[in-house]
């Protein structure tokens, strides 16, 4: 069947569904080279009918994957021949039940790894070739079967550094008991410690460049001046380190903040929501959603100029609604900023809540504002660490907005300085 122009297809009965081999008990050798198998992968068990199967050759036939059940049942398989495909990773347990296989073929793929667990089970295997790939490490303590007798890696890019040193130590270890093909072509790549590129790999001696980490002695010589500065600078940042070690306490052990006496239900207005007339569509379609169905008891709120007095003067309205508000929410954003009106209600908020020491101001960012852009007056508002909140498109961090708006709205804390208005 080599040769043959067949796709993975075309190895399965359209109408059953079956493998084509189903029923070849007693086939102990098959040939598909140079066919096109590139989705092999999506039929695990095509040949788990072939239980006597001895030798299995797909050399050159565009193998891109390999499934872990592609070979299940094949205990009887003495040589398998994957060379010449374009394979780039092999899973760990592609190989797992092949307990007699003598004869592994992988080279000209593309492999860049080997995993540490992909020979477990080859329990008999006699010769591995794995050259012409792009191997530049092998896993950690991979379990190397004790049955090899012939290697062949040459032609990959190997990285010989501490991470291979394992490996380096092991091919001391079964030297005279393995033959290695093409020594000569098995070198260090680039990427190796810099006096072992294009070396072969026996020139690499784990003992000399992973010994005591280099670092380390620097690090040691250094450390006795690191202590010493580190001394210097905890002294003299002795009281700002205090500050922070007893903020860090009260963040641990807790402390109880100072609270106004009246609820919301005590002021004329629970909510009072000042924003920009561009961005009444947030307000329309995340805010009042938001109040209805999670905060359903907030029965008297303001939304924006159109739920002022009427019967009062502009500036007159507005504080007025500051005054008897339990809280107050702007909503900041670019074209908010630059509206030298919006920006005098956020004037009149601040001054309120310098009047009253309390925290009565929730400033909500819709947008990111430059730096260059924000209004000193919000500024100095978070420089002094007063609320605010950032809206995002992410739904977790809306939900985490979300949760913070009604943990402000519970009460007033007591302020403990004014901002200069």
């Amino acid at each position: 069947m080599s040769g043959s122009h067949l796709k993975a297809e075309d190895l399965v009965d359209k109408q059953t569904g079956t493998s084509l081999f189903s029923g070849l008990v007693s086939l102990r050798t098959l040939k598909l080279r140079r066919n096109s198998l590139a989705t092999l992968h999506a039929l695990p068990g095509i040949f788990t009918s072939l239980g006597s199967l001895v030798e299995l050759d797909l050399t050159d036939c565009h193998i891109r994957q390999v499934a872990s059940g592609t070979f299940a049942n094949l205990t009887t398989l003495l040589q398998l021949s994957l060379q010449d495909n374009e394979l780039t990773s092999v899973p760990r347990d592609a190989f797992q039940g092949l307990h007699k296989l003598q004869v592994l073929q992988l080279q000209y793929n593309s492999i860049a790894f080997i995993e540490q667990e992909l020979f477990m089970g080859t329990n008999e295997l006699k010769e591995l070739y794995l050259q012409n790939n792009h191997i530049s490490t092998v896993a950690s303590y991979t379990l190397m079967p004790s049955s090899l007798i012939r290697l062949n890696i040459a032609n990959n890019p190997l990285t010989c550094d501490c991470q291979l040193a394992w490996f380096r130590q092991w091919l001391n270890e079964v030297e005279g008991k393995i033959g290695f093909a093409s020594e000569n072509q098995t070198r260090c790549s680039r990427s190796s410690l810099k006096v072992l590129v294009n070396q072969i790999i026996w020139s690499f001696h784990p003992n000399e460049y992973c010994g005591i980490n280099a670092m380390i002695i620097v690090s040691a010589c250094f450390a006795p001046i690191l202590v010493l500065t580190i001394g210097i600078l905890v002294y003299l940042n002795r009281w700002w380190i205090n500050y922070k070690l007893y903020l860090l306490k009260l963040a641990i052990v807790g402390y109880h903040e100072i609270t106004e006496d009246q609820t919301p239900d005590d002021y004329e207005f629970q909510l009072n929501l000042m924003f920009h007339e561009g961005d009444e569509w947030w307000v329309n379609d995340c805010m009042k959603p938001f109040l209805e169905q999670r905060m359903p008891h907030l029965e008297h709120i303001i939304f924006g100029d159109a739920d002022l007095h009427p019967g009062l003067f502009y500036l007159n309205a507005i504080y007025d609604v500051i005054e008897n508000s339990h809280k107050t929410i702007l909503l900041l954003s670019n074209p908010s900023v630059d509206d030298a009106w919006y920006m005098t209600k956020l004037r009149m908020a601040v001054e309120h809540m310098n009047d009253t020491k309390l925290e009565k101001v929730i400033l909500v960012f819709l947008e990111d504002i430059d730096d260059d852009h924000l209004p000193y007056l919000v500024r100095l508002l978070l420089s002094r660490n007063k609320p605010y909140l950032l809206w995002t498109e992410d739904e977790e961090g809306q939900e985490v907005f979300w949760a913070k708006v009604q943990k402000s709205m519970r009460s007033n804390r007591q302020m403990n300085n004014v901002i200069p208005v």
